[in-house]
């Protein structure tokens, strides 16, 4: 009975709202005449349909894309209320809420990351740059050094810098060697031009994280660990790999450890974290040189892998000690 009237509600409250939406030839209609009255009628409207969900409560909301008459490579998206003819920003933040920021803001994409792609062309077999995303994918003949983390880094961050606007987050760069899907190490970028002292975990500027799946020297070490600490009733699984700062062939690397849970029957042998391994091992021979074993017994499971990197030696942080 109380699902019956719970639903009810529910149908009551979809119907009183949807009887105050507008129809999509209205709405749409007075979109246009907005862009032809406020915006000299510069845009071709593309998408416009109804974006009410659960989540928003709002019919009179429209997923809206917008493409630049003047330079067809800029289309714009944003939601629009067709009630009140304006913008609407349910999910993020927008320093400039306005139809002319989003266009400047595409317009500075562009130039950016064509400029980077120029800046980068000789430097790599390929080079694929994404500023909405704030990463760049570097294809090299063979695995970056030292010295090559800091070349790119600098040649970058001097062009970044520039584009305020459109680069406004930290950076990740990608590199892969010849004939690999995904490489295994990532450089992080820290631009000058940004603030993120109100951020709980910061990356120092150039440090050097690591993809933990999918390289082939990821799965090389998976199949190490898996071989010397699994077994058929407690199985291991590769959770984290942390670099040597400056000796990008020595690691910390850890693996969360499953046992039988207690409950389990002969036909059903399901298993469950019972804590965390910690080796430090050296590629590629990768044999054991230390390891610690983290109980959750003794050591909270919660917040386990931020508690890790605070063990790590100085050379192999890559965060921004808040102490």
């Amino acid at each position: 009975m109380f699902k019956f009237f719970i639903c009810v509600i529910v149908l009551v409250v979809l119907l009183f709202v949807v009887s105050f939406k507008l129809s999509d030839v209205k709405a749409k209609r007075d979109l246009a005449a907005h862009l032809h009255e406020y915006h000299n009628n510069k845009y071709e409207i593309l998408t416009f349909k109804r974006n009410f969900n659960a989540a928003n409560m709002n019919p009179n909301l429209y997923w809206v894309e917008l493409e630049l008459k003047e330079n067809k490579e800029i289309i714009i998206s944003f939601e629009w209320n067709a009630k009140n003819k304006d913008l609407h920003f349910s999910f993020h933040n927008s320093k400039d809420r306005s139809i002319e920021s989003l266009t400047r803001y595409q317009q500075e994409v562009i130039v950016l990351e064509k400029e980077l792609l120029a800046l980068l062309k000789d430097d790599a077999l390929n080079v694929d740059v994404d500023v909405f995303n704030h990463t760049l994918d570097v294809s090299l003949e063979a695995e970056p050094t030292l010295d090559d983390f800091h070349y790119f880094s600098e040649k970058i961050c001097k062009v970044v810098t520039n584009y305020p606007d459109a680069w406004d987050l930290e950076g990740h760069v990608y590199f892969k060697i010849k004939g690999e899907k995904k490489g295994f190490y990532e450089l992080i970028l820290i631009p000058n031009t940004i603030d993120d002292s109100n951020d709980s975990f910061r990356y120092k500027h150039n440090a050097i994280v690591t993809n933990n799946y999918g390289s082939v020297k990821a799965e090389y070490i998976d199949q190490v660990i898996q071989k010397e600490f699994s077994k058929p009733d407690a199985p291991v699984y590769l959770n984290q790999i942390w670099v040597h700062q400056k000796c990008f062939n020595t690691f910390y690397i850890s693996f969360t450890k499953h046992a039988p849970q207690e409950n389990a029957t002969e036909n059903n042998r399901l298993t469950e974290g019972v804590g965390v391994g910690v080796v430090k091992m050296t590629y590629p021979n990768l044999e054991l040189d230390t390891y610690t074993y983290y109980d959750y017994k003794t050591t909270s499971k919660e917040g386990i892998n931020h508690y890790l990197i605070s063990q790590l030696p100085e050379d192999y942080q890559f965060l921004v000690s808040e102490s």
